[in-house]
């Protein structure tokens, strides 16, 4: 593994620099273990070496030093140490100077097949090592019960998917949470929008909200209320509270059945769900106000309650409660996060359209106004810009069921190759269609997960559908297919190659000839190498891309490899030692993939 080898050879820079020190060879510069290893990296040209060190050039500009001198005497100290071990004792074989003052090593044959064998045996190579336990919910859609969702919730969907199960591997107890905004104007007028269609009012009806909800699902939501309640006789419904009430509860869950059966595509479920509306009715929003004006935290003016959230460094102090009296939308979230903290979660990490970036200082300013030791970055937030579907070239701006926007459900069809779905879909025809289905859904996870979230994605639904090296999640899905297949053949098991480089290793490789990788095996070999240090800094910071970004690299690298070296061939040690590779690339693929709620196929 790419890392352990920098640890070693950083440890022996360092004995080197300090050797050259204490024999008058260099003067007195400062070095330690952590500036050496970060020095380290896989150099671009892969013929200067396997890791390059840059540390003659870094200590030349803080001690006016010559670089390249500095370095031909590290490397001098470097091969003299080499030269009282046996090299079968070292792992590295050949050192050299490149200007201006890079210090390259080639790592031996035996220490990478023995590293491969660790990648192999490993379930979770690159994971394993990684070991953190922290109790943390992760909050992600918490779309408002008010229409299906759209593909700016898929985005928020994947990433919260995948970040909750890259935490869960490296040993997090994860919650994953839906937040539903149930209660408000938007509520409202999602009943009223419904009960006008009950009643037959198109949109330029007097009595038909003008904040109301307009797509094709609200009269599917009223033919709904009047075949399940058995009012189909009824060509009027009163506007009375108990009706509206009535329909409202009906469309919220109406829409949160459809909702979940929409994520459920995408294979992306939850542990727990919020409601707004209970903060209202176990009386934690009167909590938070009433202890934020207990602390000074409050004032008055023009009839309305203020929060003095420039104390907290907002641009502006917030209204809480409206002259009219009605609660503004950001403070039943600070309830909400209260509530999160009372749970016993220290850490929140929140995923939200780019859209909630305003809401962000005055909901942090309202939790750290309650004086609770809130931690400063409690809610962590991970914003997302917005998705742009195309088809032919062309913007898909609106759907007709949604009435001004493409749904969740759509954006899987479509990648699927199915065309529109249709809203009477039985559960047989569903399973019918599931293959394809599949395939849409790894593909809209897959190019979903492959940018950084606060940049704009473009959607190229053409492309989803192409069976070809052009399509990424094909590129990378058929590299697995071709390892399986190269499995498959040679009869060979992963606990036979393992035993087989044991033995050779126990013989010291007596009898055979560890030579050199070619350049395809050996770039394959350090991309797989060099996994654990992507799995940690995909697990540290959040960035589910940079792992989709590592398989796209592995998946290049083993199709030129595949291409480039025969690996059944008559030679046994050639062959287990491409099998080796070959394995080691299929756990990675296999296991990341699934990792990402994406399938690895073994035939295509």
């Amino acid at each position: 593994m790419i890392h352990l080898l920098k640890r070693n050879l950083a440890s022996e820079i360092l004995d080197s620099i300090d050797h050259l020190k204490d024999r008058k060879q260099i003067p007195e510069i400062v070095s330690n273990f952590q500036d050496i290893e970060t020095s380290l990296e896989i150099p671009k040209n892969k013929a200067n070496g396997d890791l390059s060190s840059n540390i003659a050039l870094k200590k030349s500009r803080d001690t006016n030093l010559d670089a390249l001198k500095l370095a031909n005497l590290i490397v001098e100290t470097l091969k003299s140490n080499l030269n009282v071990k046996h090299k079968r004792d070292h792992f590295w074989d050949n050192v050299n100077v490149a200007k201006p003052g890079f210090i390259n090593f080639h790592i031996n044959p035996v220490t990478k097949l023995n590293h491969l064998c660790a990648a192999v045996s490993k379930n979770y190579y690159g994971w394993e090592d990684i070991k953190k336990h922290e109790k943390i919910i992760v909050e992600y859609v918490s779309a408002n019960p008010t229409g299906p969702l759209h593909v700016g919730h898929a985005r928020q969907a994947v990433l919260g998917d995948a970040i909750s199960k890259i935490l869960s591997r490296v040993g997090h107890d994860i919650i994953r949470e839906f937040y539903y905004n149930d209660a408000g104007n938007q509520i409202e007028n999602l009943g009223l929008s419904v009960w006008a269609r009950l009643n037959g009012y198109n949109d330029s009806h007097i009595e038909f909200p003008s904040d109301g909800y307009r797509g094709d699902y609200i009269n599917e939501i009223a033919n709904d209320f009047k075949v399940v309640n058995k009012l189909s006789h009824i060509k009027k419904f009163e506007k009375s509270e108990k009706i509206l009430s009535e329909i409202k509860e009906f469309s919220i869950n109406f829409l949160r059945e459809e909702q979940n059966a929409d994520l459920a595509l995408l294979d992306v479920s939850f542990d727990s769900f919020a409601l707004e509306s209970s903060y209202y009715k176990n009386g934690l929003v009167d909590e938070v106000i009433e202890t934020l004006k207990k602390n000074g935290k409050t004032f008055f003016l023009d009839k309305a309650l203020w929060l003095k959230s420039t104390d907290f460094g907002d641009d502006k102090d917030r209204v809480m409660i409206k002259s009219d009296g009605s609660y503004t939308y950001f403070v039943p979230d600070v309830a909400y996060h209260l509530d999160k903290w009372i749970r016993g979660f220290k850490k929140a990490l929140n995923i939200q359209g780019s859209d909630h970036h305003g809401t962000l200082r005055r909901v942090k300013a309202g939790l750290q106004g309650l004086n609770k030791n809130i931690s400063d970055d409690f809610p962590i937030t991970i914003l997302h810009k917005m998705v742009t579907v195309k088809k032919n070239g062309k913007d898909v701006k609106f759907s007709k069921r949604s009435g001004n926007y493409v749904t969740l459900k759509e954006l899987i069809y479509l990648s699927s190759g199915l065309g529109e779905p249709c809203s009477s879909e039985t559960r047989e025809e569903r399973t019918n269609i599931s293959p394809l289905l599949a395939k849409g859904k790894d593909a809209v996870r897959f190019f979903l997960l492959s940018k950084k979230p606060e940049t704009e994605f473009n959607f190229d639904v053409d492309l989803a559908q192409k069976h070809s090296e052009e399509n990424p999640v094909f590129y990378v899905q058929y590299a697995h297919a071709r390892a399986s297949s190269v499995i498959k053949q040679s009869c060979v098991s992963e606990k036979d190659l393992l035993v087989y480089f044991r033995n050779l290793s126990e013989k010291s490789f007596a009898g055979e000839k560890p030579e050199k990788f070619n350049k395809a095996e050996n770039e394959l070999v350090l991309r797989v190498l060099g996994f654990p240090e992507v799995a940690r800094c995909v697990a540290e910071t959040f960035e589910p891309h940079q792992l989709i970004f590592y398989l796209q690299d592995l998946a290049s690298d083993f199709h030129k490899f595949y291409n480039d070296s025969k690996i059944l061939v008559e030679d046994a040690w050639t062959k287990n030692k491409r099998l080796l590779i070959v394995f080691g690339v299929a756990r990675i693929l296999k296991s990341n993939l699934e990792l990402l709620g994406i399938n690895a196929p073994e035939k295509m």
